[in-house]
C-alpha cells in the first residue's frame, strides 16, 4: 500500500502528520481478525459532521463482510447489491487463481460516540472485532499482491518427493490462492483440475 501511494506521488509522512495524532487509535491485525483498522482525524467535511474516519484493510473476504456500500468510478457511494457482490467474488477468484493474495481497502465516517467515547468498545455480539468495525463501511478497492516463489523452491520440493518425503503446505491464504501457489511449487500437480478431500483442506 505504501509503495502504491509513492507511485501516486503521495507523501506518506505528510499524510501521517496531517491525520494521525500521537495517541491515534489502531486496531491491530491478527490471524483471527485478518484485518487492521486505523481511526484518522482532520478528514474535512465528513458524512456525519464529525471529524473522524476509520480506514480498514485486510483479507478481502473479511473486509467485505463489513461493507454495505462501494465507491463507483465517479467517486459516488453506492449500495452494495447481489450483482456487485457477484462481480467482487469473480475478481477475488480471478486474482486468487493467479496466485495473488487479495487485500480490500474500505472506510467509514464515524459518528460522535459511535462505539463509545473513544470508539474502542468491543463488538457486543462477541466477535473479535470492535463495534465500529462491524458494518457500514464503503469498499474503495481490491488489490492483488504476489509473493514470488523463490527459484529454488520447486527443485527442493522435487528432491524431497524423490526421497519419499511427502511435502505439504500449511497457510492462512484463501483456498484458491493456496492451491495456485502449491501448483507453482510443484506440491500439487499443475495439470490437475480437481483435488481429493485430503489434498486441499480448510482449517475447519
Amino acid at each position: 500500500m505504501m509503495f502504491m501511494l509513492r507511485k501516486m506521488n503521495q507523501s506518506i509522512e505528510d499524510l501521517r502528520a496531517n491525520h494521525l495524532k500521537d495517541n491515534f487509535i489502531r486496531f491491530q491485525f491478527s490471524s483471527k481478525r485478518k484485518r487492521m483498522s486505523t481511526i484518522i482525524e482532520n478528514c474535512g467535511q465528513t458524512e456525519h459532521g464529525y471529524d473522524r474516519r476509520i480506514h480498514m484493510k485486510g483479507a478481502s473476504e473479511q473486509v467485505i463482510k463489513s461493507c454495505d456500500y462501494y465507491m463507483d468510478e465517479n467517486e459516488t457511494k453506492q449500495k452494495l447489491d447481489d450483482r456487485i457482490n457477484g462481480v467482487i467474488d469473480e475478481i477475488i477468484n480471478e486474482y486468487a487463481s493467479n496466485s495473488l493474495r487479495t487485500i480490500a481497502f474500505a472506510y467509514k465516517d464515524l459518528k460522535e460516540n459511535e462505539g463509545g467515547s473513544t470508539h474502542e468498545d468491543p463488538d457486543p455480539e462477541g466477535s473479535c472485532l470492535n463495534e465500529v468495525e462491524v458494518g457500514g463501511f464503503t469498499l474503495l478497492a481490491i488489490v492483488g499482491i504476489r509473493d514470488v516463489v523463490r527459484e529454488e523452491v520447486p527443485d527442493a520440493v522435487k528432491r524431497c518427493q524423490k526421497a519419499q518425503i511427502r511435502v505439504r503446505m500449511v497457510t492462512g491464504d484463501n483456498r484458491v490462492t493456496a492451491t495456485a501457489i502449491a501448483k507453482e511449487c510443484d506440491i500439487l500437480d499443475k495439470n490437475q483440475k480437481q483435488f481429493g478431500e485430503y489434498e486441499v483442506m480448510e482449517g475447519q
